[in-house]
């Protein structure tokens, strides 16, 4: 299935409003991410739908032994995982390729893993809460409906019911219905790329989030970019303090910048051994041994790693998450950059991960009881 997909739905989405596929223009690869993250999602689920279903007899003769059911539990979760995650592996590879992905593997691959991950619990627990296989093959589009359509792919979180965010609604229930000797007040409406709360709860929002947020940070020139920037920051910050030492690294650090950022060469192997050579040379001047063909006349850096589309999604979430009249310190931004947990500030990809495994971790306890439950009756 994996590799037909991957094949179906790269060639569908290979398109550019110029005519000519590349990369850094083509019009859908948010839309492939997501699909990429819903078709683990299924494989995950139509894997494991109806496995505990058909070892229900032996688990029934076979409980006066007293198995220990996370045994039972992990066996079948791993031995489900490594093959969602092989056809992952062979998603990702035939996807990337047909659309010119580059450097994004492993990225890509571990995002597809922990949603394929979601998938297979919930499959097992669907599973062991049905009496048949074929209850539980229908109940699959149950749990993949919402995630299709309430992830913030399909419909935009800004163009869907707000009233769908618990919070919000409850908050402007009691500004209108103040008690006795109270005005009533206003509540400021959540910013266009708050989540729900009730999409909170589902895995493809968390996974399509990060690998969003991944491609346009840690792609290898933007990532590069940011570092380099970074250390240009921090050694401007000491302003007359600085060494003569730290001003020639200060310049070094800006020539290597700007080099990085118009980095052009004739073919996408040379552009590749560049950016290894910059990565070696460190703090040192780049400009000497690059295959630097004559403006526009090769392939830059930028048309390789950067898709316009999916940069304009994270930097519209940054210029929303910098609004001053927000309360920042619990403002819930999707493809925000960081996540705020009270007074430390978390990496939008550690709290995602983090969240995806506690996800499966839970739905795995969910399942343990379950089965536990029915042993004993």
């Amino acid at each position: 299935e994996a590799p037909v997909l991957a094949t179906l739905i790269a060639l569908v989405l290979r398109y550019n409003e110029s005519g000519k596929y590349d990369f850094a223009s083509a019009y859908h690869i948010p839309s492939y991410l997501f699909l990429m993250l819903v078709v683990a999602m299924f494989l995950g689920l139509t894997n494991s739908a109806d496995d505990i279903v058909r070892d229900r007899v032996l688990l029934q003769r076979e409980r006066n032994l007293k198995i220990r059911l996370p045994y039972y539990i992990l066996a079948k979760f791993v031995t489900l995982c490594l093959f969602a995650l092989f056809q992952c592996v062979l998603f990702v590879l035939i996807g990337n390729w047909l659309l010119q992905v580059r450097g994004m593997f492993w990225i890509y691959l571990g995002y597809d893993a922990l949603t394929a991950c979601c998938g297979v619990a919930l499959g097992l627990l669907v599973s062991s809460l049905v009496s048949d296989a074929k209850t539980a093959v229908n109940l699959v589009p149950l749990i993949l409906i919402p995630q299709i359509i309430m992830s913030g792919a399909l419909i935009k979180y800004e163009e869907m019911n707000k009233n769908l965010d618990f919070v919000y609604t409850v908050r402007k229930w009691f500004a209108q219905h103040p008690p006795p000797g109270q005005e009533k007040g206003s509540v400021m409406p959540p910013s266009k790329l708050e989540v729900p709360l009730l999409c909170q709860f589902l895995p493809t929002r968390w996974s399509y989030e990060g690998i969003i947020v991944a491609q346009a940070k840690l792609n290898p020139l933007t990532r590069r970019q940011d570092a380099l920037q970074a250390q240009i920051q921090a050694l401007a910050d000491r302003g007359a303090t600085m060494t003569s030492n730290e001003l020639d690294q200060l310049e070094n650090l800006k020539e290597m910048l700007a080099t990085l950022s118009g980095l052009e060469a004739s073919t996408a192997r040379g552009v590749d051994r560049d950016l290894a050579a910059i990565d070696r040379q460190g703090m040192h001047p780049v400009l000497e041994g690059f295959e630097l063909p004559a403006r526009g006349s090769g392939v830059s850096a930028e048309q390789l790693y950067v898709n316009q589309k999916v940069s304009d999604l994270v930097s519209k979430a940054e210029m929303e998450q910098s609004d001053y009249r927000r309360d920042t310190r619990t403002s819930n931004i999707f493809f925000g950059l960081q996540k705020k947990l009270r007074q430390w500030t978390v990496s939008v990809h550690l709290y995602n991960s983090v969240v995806l495994t506690f996800f499966v971790l839970l739905v795995l306890g969910m399942l343990h009881g379950s089965l536990r439950r029915q042993l004993r009756s």
